[in-house]
This record gives C-alpha cells, structure tokens and sequence, in this order.
C-alpha cells in the first residue's frame, strides 16, 4: 500500500504574508462582545447612592492558573475585561475609601459575556465584603440565542454510544433527534447530524478550540469528535449570532477542551458492554447456535493534567479507546439446489418458456417440459456464479439462508493540550488531536459479496485523523487587543474490500465460447472504459475472440483511497 504523507512548507515570503494576516490590527466599535473561544466581563461600580465610582481597580484572578487581569473603572463607573479564557475566577474591586469587594466564585464561559454589577461601600480598603454566588441573571448583554454544556453535564448526563457529546444536542430547542450517519468504515469519529431550526444539517458549523472542524467530503460531518472526558464546555448559537462565528446557517457549535492547572488532576474510566446482560434476539435462528449474539463494547480512558511551571506553563493530556466485538446477523434469499440445477417444477402458478423460441414479441415461445431447464442450457458463467452463492441452511425458497459475522471496531483517540501565560496580557496555547480506527464488516453472501453484516460498508477501513490548532490573545492595552487562531486538520482513509486480490474476470469469464454468444446478443460496444482520481483508467475491451482482457488495474478490485488536508486561520483584533 502506497503511504501518503505531506508536509506544510512556506517560503519567507509566504510566512511573512500569514504572520501579517494572523496579526492582522482591525477596528471594532465595541471590546465587549464575546470572542468565540473566550467570554468577557463587563459591569459597573458605583457607591451606596448609586453615584459612579471612578478609577476603582478591578481585578480578576483564574483560580486555578493563578492568572491575574485588571482594569480600572471610566468616568461613568463601567468596566469591561475582554478575551477571558474561560474558568472559575475571583473578581475583587478596590477603591481608597471603599471596602474591598470580593467575589470568589465568578464562571466565565466561552463566547459569552457575563455582567457583574458592584456596589462599594465607605470604609478602608482593609475591610472585606465577600460574596460567594449570587441568582443567574438573564443575558442582556447580547442578543445571541444559545445554550451552553459544560463538562460536568457531559460526564454526568447519559451519552448515546461511542459516548458523543453531540447526543445531548437534543436538549437545544430547535434541533432534531441528533443521528449517526453514514458507514463505520469511513466515517469512524461516529459524528451526529442534526438540523437546526429547519435548516439543512450541512449548515451547521463546529469549531474544535477555534479550528474548524468539517469533514470535506461530508460537511454534515466533524472530522474529529473530543472524547466527553477532555471537554471543558460546549457553546450552541443557533440565532443571532455574531458575524466572528460565520460558516453557519444553522448552529455554531464551539468545543473547548481542557486545559492544565497549578494542581495535578486525572481521571480513569472505563465502559463495558456485554452480550450476556442482554435479552434474547427474537429473530435470531436458534437452531444455527447460540441464543444471544455476541456484543462486547468497551471504552476505556484516562486524562491528566497540571503544572510545568506554576502560574505559567501547563499541561493536559487524554487518551479513549473504543473497542467492538459485535455479531451482525442476517436473513436472505438464496436459490436452493434444484433451482441452481434448473428445476422449479414445484412453483405450480410458474411456467417457464425457452427464451430461444417464438417471435420477439413472445408469440409462439415453446414451455420448458415441466418447468425443468435441461443441463445443457445452464450457461457455464452462470454456473460459476452460482457457485460462489451458498446453499440454503433454513428450510423454504425465501428467507432460507442465515448467516453472521463479527463487526469489529477499534478506534484511539489522543488529546494533549499545552497553555502558556507569557504575561498577564499575554496567553500563548497549541492544542494537537489524533485519531486512529479500523473497522471491519464482512460480506453477507461469502464470495458472492451481498449486503454488508455490519453498519455500513464492506471491508476493512484504515482512518487517520490529525488536528493541530495554535492560538494567542494578546491585550496590548485596554483598548488594543489582538487574538488569533491557526488550525491545521489532515485526513486519510483507505478501505480495502472483502474481495480485494480475486480477480473475478479470470475466475468466473475465463471460456471463451459463450462469451462470443454473448458478444454477438448483447454487446454493441467494443470497449468500455472509465477514469477515476485514484484508481487510474481501467479498460475491459471485448476482442472478435470473445475473450475479455483486462488492464492490470482490473486485475484485483481496487481500494477505495482518500487524503486531504485544510488549514484555518482566523484573526480578531480590535482598537476603541
């Protein structure tokens, strides 16, 4: 198998061209609307009799990086702090005169502003007024309609199978039962599809850390799905949305993942299915074995994260493995022994007629004696086809053969994620993603092929996803920042059919004398040919011999094989 790989090279020239897009300075009207992978806080300070306090110092401190902003109140007593990385912070308001104000719990989310409304009271700067929560205020600040997931909720709430954050979509109002799509051997991240206010699901956009995160080939999909256990919180805008959240008609869906803090934090979990703790299967055929199929359906897990440098640099990482060992069972149609040999004298309300006799338009075509096609009329390809069907093992001449086979399904998924507060105006973040499946699915019928006992899709496919994605936010002063986002995602698939390396031609076509009856009936075309991106021209030319040739292409049956890669980049700075 061919390996493809590639690599992202830039002239001086082009590096320099996106350094100067990725700091790109623009101008906004207003620094309190909420960055997508940040939230803000804004608010007022003001006495006891409601006057403005100005110049009062506020400060806010991430609780669990030790990261610290602060701004000062204007002449009207507002304040505002953008590009907040979400988190829990304390929020303290200090003023000469005033009582220091205190808030030790204070949530912010991730595209979203959050009002914080303060009100001094006169004594010293030593005494303390603490407030630890206080009743959720409705949003006033913007008019994005939206609903918000937060990593307790994902972990805490059931999850559909392949655990998919996407399953609690269901709980936005708007949306459509959320559904998997498409076949596991292609499509191994199992993402969701919903529609969203009734607009089509390829409308709807997700945002992996702020990398966009599609799959090319089907944009109803996200190419990477974060494992429940590395998620932070999940932001849906279905209305109203800003225009910073664009490429979506529908939802703008944003993950943020975790990160690491001044503490060491880990989890381990696992998740395992099995066929015995299950009810027995109606429709399975007792008499071909067991009563229950086999169901073996573990995911298994851990995450850790912390310092490397306290109040600096941090770590996170995560790895979810999903492991499938299912039975897939079928019943079909297959034609029995006396058929395959041409008798159907026992199909009474049936009359068979000599196809070779009579007018084109049937008039005076002769029966066949009992309805029993002699021997000598059973074509060899047929013959040879027929073969590779297998006989019935239920009784009957419908629904007469049942057969199963394992499902098997291994995916790995690895998250790491490495934050760095090179000034308290300053945070530098890269964030790279990997996921790694095989998925196999057996055909029905053996060496006929037929329908697929799994899923979706026959054969065994090979994915491989990669997502990088680096970010900044850089407050230059209170009313000059710039933030910005690179995210790099590259994709490779290759499923080989259950057939691959048969050569069908040679095996089943290989005499030539009743190809020449079939060239002369049925075949006004000398050659057939077709081109496709990856398997090349492939030419089956039918020779006055009869005999079919094949190009070596034709030789096995090719594999399905894709590749692309995309990057992103996004920029956001602002001056007022």
């Amino acid at each position: 198998m061919r390996n493809i790989c590639s690599k992202l090279a830039l002239p001086a020239k082009a590096l320099g061209a996106l350094l100067a897009v990725f700091l790109t300075v623009g101008t906004a009207p207003n620094l309190t609307n909420a960055q997508v992978l940040y939230g803000s806080l804004v608010g007022n300070v003001a006495d006891q009799n409601g006057a403005a306090v100005v110049g009062a110092t506020v400060t806010i401190t991430d609780k669990n990086t030790g990261l610290s902003r602060e701004t000062a109140t204007r002449a009207d007593g507002d304040y505002a702090i953008t590009n907040i990385l979400p988190g829990t912070y304390e929020v303290k308001v200090t003023k000469q005169g005033f009582s220091t104000y205190s808030k030790t719990e204070l949530t912010i989310t991730a595209n979203s502003v959050t009002r914080e409304d303060v009100a001094l009271k006169i004594g010293n700067v030593t005494d303390l007024v603490s407030v630890t929560a206080d009743a959720t205020t409705l949003q006033t600040e913007t008019a994005t309609v939206k609903s918000e997931l937060s990593g307790k909720e994902i972990n805490a709430l059931p999850l559909a199978r392949f655990r998919n954050y996407q399953s609690l979509l269901n709980l936005v109002p708007g949306t459509t039962p959320a559904l998997f799509q498409n076949a596991n051997t292609d499509t191994p991240a199992r993402a969701l599809t919903t529609n969203v206010n009734g607009t089509a699901r390829n409308n709807n956009n997700t945002r992996l850390d702020g990398a966009q995160n599609v799959f090319i080939w089907l944009p109803h999909h996200s190419v990477y799905v974060a494992p429940a256990e590395t998620i932070q919180e999940v932001n849906i805008s279905t209305n109203n949305f800003d225009a910073e959240q664009g490429l979506a008609g529908g939802a703008a869906v944003n993950v943020v993942t975790k990160s690491g803090t001044n503490e060491f934090h880990g989890s381990g979990f696992a998740y395992h299915d099995n066929h015995k703790f299950r009810a027995k299967n109606y429709f399975h055929a007792n008499s071909l074995g067991r009563n229950i199929p086999k169901y073996l359906d573990t995911i298994a897990g851990a995450t850790f994260g912390g310092p490397i440098k306290k109040d600096k640099l941090f770590f996170f990482g995560g790895y979810e493995g999903t492991f499938e060992r299912i039975t897939r069972q079928g019943t079909f149609t297959v034609p029995t022994a006396e058929q395959r040999a041409g008798n159907f004298s026992s199909f009474a309300n049936t009359t068979l007629f000599d196809p070779l006799t009579g007018a084109i338009d049937g008039v005076g075509r002769t029966r066949f004696a009992n309805n029993i096609i002699p021997t000598n009329r059973l074509h060899p390809i047929s013959l040879k086809l027929q073969a590779l069907i297998p006989l019935p093992n239920l009784p009957g001449v419908t629904n007469n053969y049942f057969n199963s086979a394992p499902q098997i399904f291994d995916r790995h998924n690895y998250d790491g994620k490495v934050n760095w507060n090179r000034t308290a105006k300053h945070q530098i973040w890269g964030k790279f993603s990997h996921m790694q499946a095989a998925v196999t699915g057996s055909f029905s019928l053996g060496a006929a092929g037929g329908a697929c006992l799994c899923e979706c899709g026959n054969g065994t496919g090979d994915t491989k996803v990669y997502v990088a994605t680096l970010g900044q936010t850089w407050t230059v002063s209170s009313n000059f920042i710039i933030d910005g986002v690179f995210g790099f995602t590259r994709m490779n698939h290759v499923t080989t059919g259950p057939d691959y390396g048969k050569n069908m031609v040679r095996r089943c076509w290989a005499s030539p004398a009743p190809m020449a009856r079939m060239n002369a009936r049925a075949v006004s075309r000398n050659s057939i040919s077709r081109t496709t991106p990856d398997w090349g021209t492939r030419t089956i030319g039918l020779q006055p011999s009869a005999q079919i040739r094949a190009s070596p292409a034709t030789s096995t049956p090719p594999r399905s094989r894709r590749s692309t890669r995309f990057a992103s980049a996004s920029t956001w700075c602002a001056t007022s």
